[in-house]
């Protein structure tokens, strides 16, 4: 399942599950959709932001030598 925002005709916006795109599509063509704010079947699917997995972006290391590297020694040198 995938989740849609749906925004009616009245600026409402709401998310609901879909089987796919093509479903979505479906339904908003045959207005079986309704906004749970004012019942308008009148729908447009909002922007997404698509789904990479839930995992956070890896983080760079930093330096444990707070004051940096002055020594010429740092491992983390590349």
């Amino acid at each position: 399942m995938i989740s849609y925002t749906l925004i009616c005709d009245k600026d409402h916006e709401f998310a609901e599950h879909f089987d796919g795109y093509d479903d979505l599509q479906a339904q908003l063509k045959a207005k079986t959709l309704k906004c749970p704010t004012c019942g308008s079947t009148n729908l447009v699917k909002g922007l997404s932001a698509p789904n990479v997995g839930g995992q956070a972006a890896p983080q760079m290391p930093t330096c444990p030598a707070a004051a940096g590297c002055g020594n010429g020694g740092c491992a983390m040198k590349g």
